[in-house]
């Protein structure tokens, strides 16, 4: 004979355990993680605008378009929260995407955006809007 070693096969037993395993530390993963809710911040966006969570955007009064000076966005939404608490948000939220600003005024590059609180025929709603500067 040769001299080389004879492998035996692999223990089947030993395959299944080791995927077994893997399978139970991949769930504990899954389990462990917070779970996305689809009104969480991260999951709202009209366009590359964030919104807020708990508000309820009314789309029958919005639109959006792309002009030869750049991209007009208008958007309405119905919000509970405080005055103070959708400014903070945006403030934070406008922040992390690169926008300058506070409290109802934002800029970024060649456009700006607007938030504010408007009477409309549905009720007292909060206008977002994008356009250029």
């Amino acid at each position: 004979m040769s001299g080389l070693p004879i492998k035996s096969p692999m223990n089947p037993h030993r395959s299944l355990a080791a995927m077994l395993i893997a399978a139970i530390m991949l769930a504990t993963i899954l389990l462990a993680a917070p779970p996305l809710r689809a009104d969480s911040p991260q999951q709202q966006w009209v366009g590359d605008l964030p919104i807020m969570a708990g508000m309820t955007i009314e789309p029958e009064l919005g639109f959006a378009f792309d002009s030869p000076g750049g991209r007009i966005v208008l958007v309405f939404a119905s919000s509970a929260a405080e005055s103070d608490g959708v400014f903070a948000y945006y403030n934070d939220a406008l922040a992390s995407l690169g926008w300058a600003g506070s409290d109802g005024s934002w800029e970024r590059g060649d456009e700006s955006l607007g938030l504010a609180q408007v009477d409309t025929s549905v009720g007292r709603l909060w206008r977002i809007r994008l356009s250029p500067r």
